[in-house]
């Protein structure tokens, strides 16, 4: 089927659910109306404990509130708190509840529930969740509106990471029930509200008239899944889709910003793109080889040929370059240095192919596994690929669906489970890039605090730092990223690529109402509400 057949097929098959786009613009109020938004995967039921990816984590906040977010300029914001809430010495929060919450079922979002989202995710497989509970010492209900934590350590970043991460669910749908996964209802207190969802097709969002922020401006948002970029694009342009969750490519900026009431939203992000090395699996368990590898691969000129002038390289502190905490570090290109350190290692002889031996005659042939249908990793790996050829390293490119592709690299989502690959393309969402504790949660190697270590670096010089160090302030804080910046950087677990800004496109005839911002997706709680809602 040609690509022009396949859209339109796509577009039949949403205007037979009664998916077509339809709304007002130009300011004009638009309640009432529904708008056609893909989502680029099948998130399951979009429940906290059911969501795939950082989309369905994108969509999910729609539909489950959390006690603080961030506004669009990233600053740290209450939500669902009143703004006098109390914290002391970074370890002991105690919040009052905005009044008038409910859940979608119209029970009542009180302190109890508060209680019990912090504490049912403790029995759940997301490690990330885990890790929130588990920092968590006591949880006091002083009132039905009024709740305490106290921290089993002082912890300057959980204001974001814990209480701006968590969602709040309701405790009458999961308790009792083992495995949250299971549970199919999604039940929250947000926005919007799950009116229908049909497996690998499309999902329908119901606006909540009473939602204590005020009445969302669209009434409903309905959104058929589509996994083809191209497609989407061509819908957009065509007046089908008002937006997307995904992103364009920067070859695609001009010609929508040349086309009428196409509106293209840059916005700086801290989502990383990363080549992961196995740090586990000879001979990447060593560091000269890394270091060589490193040394051989262009990262700037990757970032560049990969986004233009859209995308900060990344560094060899893992840590955005613009963000105040970061080390002045970069990569060097070198493939000079990079011979000299594969010799140093014993690797002199090569086959007739110029692919250097190992100490057992094999030559140096790894897999890198990326995202099949990602043309952004694919790229990548080719160009990785090529640079490390010229070194005589050989890279076989192995293409997986995404859950096959994560069952090798972070089986389970639990990096304690291992990992089976040599090398992978990888990413984090913005959430994670943007927090104090992303670079710990990235290589440290007690894997309850290294939550995303998926290289399974072990080095003795970080884990002491983070274990040594006691932070009590942001200060503190950002004095020991400086420092672990440096051990990582000379250690090399893996490689940033590049921080690429969100490029996202949105049909303003449409919709008007689009609000981006730094580490946001076009589909957000302002787009529907509008800023001044915090």
């Amino acid at each position: 089927m040609s690509m022009k057949k396949k859209i339109c097929a796509l577009l039949l098959a949403a205007a037979c659910l009664g998916l077509a786009a339809c709304g007002g613009s130009n300011g004009e109020d638009v309640g009432g109306t529904a708008l056609t938004i893909a989502i680029t995967n099948d998130e399951n039921t979009l429940a906290p404990f059911t969501y795939v990816s950082s989309t369905g984590l994108t969509v999910n906040r729609l539909i489950y509130d959390t006690l603080f977010t961030t506004d669009l300029e990233n600053n740290l914001v209450p939500w669902m708190v009143e703004e006098d809430y109390t914290v002391e010495n970074s370890q002991v929060f105690t919040f009052r509840l905005v009044e008038g919450q409910t859940f979608h079922n119209g029970e009542p979002v009180d302190a109890e529930a508060v209680r019990f989202s912090f504490t049912y995710p403790a029995t759940q497989v997301n490690s990330t969740q885990r890790r929130i509970c588990n920092a968590i010492e006591s949880i006091e209900v002083l009132d039905e509106q009024t709740i305490r934590f106290t921290l089993k350590e002082p912890d300057v970043n959980f204001l974001r990471d814990g209480f701006a991460s968590m969602r709040i669910i309701c405790p009458s749908v999961y308790e009792g029930v083992e495995d949250g996964s299971t549970v199919t209802d999604s039940i929250g207190s947000g926005m919007y509200r799950l009116a229908e969802y049909r497996t690998g097709e499309y999902y329908v969002l119901e606006a909540v008239e009473d939602y204590f922020k005020g009445t969302p401006r669209v009434d409903t948002i309905r959104m058929p899944i589509m996994t083809d970029s191209t497609a989407i694009q061509q819908a957009i342009l065509a007046g089908e889709l008002a937006a997307s969750t995904g992103t364009i490519g920067m070859e695609m900026v001009d010609t929508f910003q040349a086309q009428e009431g196409m509106e293209v939203f840059a916005n700086a992000d801290y989502a990383p793109l990363i080549v992961n090395f196995n740090c586990g699996r000879h001979p990447f368990d060593q560091v000269d080889f890394r270091r060589a590898i490193a040394c051989a691969v262009d990262v700037e000129g990757i970032c560049r040929t990969l986004f233009g002038d859209y995308a900060l390289p990344g560094t060899p502190g893992l840590i955005r370059s613009d963000l105040p905490y970061a080390a002045d570090l970069s990569y060097t290109y070198d493939p000079e240095a990079a011979v000299a350190l594969l010799e140093g290692l014993g690797y002199t002889e090569v086959n007739s192919d110029g692919i250097r031996l190992d100490e057992n005659g094999e030559p140096l042939s790894f897999e890198m596994i990326t995202y099949a249908g990602n043309a952004t990793r694919s790229r990548l790996c080719e160009l990785v690929r090529e640079q490390l050829r010229q070194v005589g390293i050989e890279i076989e490119i192995l293409s997986l669906d995404m859950d096959t592709a994560d069952a090798y690299i972070w089986p389970d989502f639990e990096v304690s489970n291992g990992r089976d690959y040599d090398l992978s393309t990888w990413g984090w969402g913005s959430a994670a890039g943007n927090s104090y504790t992303y670079l710990i949660s990235l290589c440290d190697s007690d894997y309850d605090v290294g939550t995303y270590n998926v290289c399974g670096y072990q080095s003795q010089r970080f884990d002491q730092l983070v274990a040594d160090t006691q932070v009590t302030s942001t200060e503190e804080m950002e004095a020991l990223l400086l420092e672990l910046q440096q051990v990582v950087a000379e250690e090399v677990p893996l490689l940033t690529i590049a921080y690429a800004d969100t490029l996202q496109v949105c049909n303003t005839n449409l919709y008007d109402g689009w609000k981006a911002g730094k580490g946001t997706n076009v589909v957000n709680v302002y787009s529907f509400l509008g800023e001044e809602t915090a």
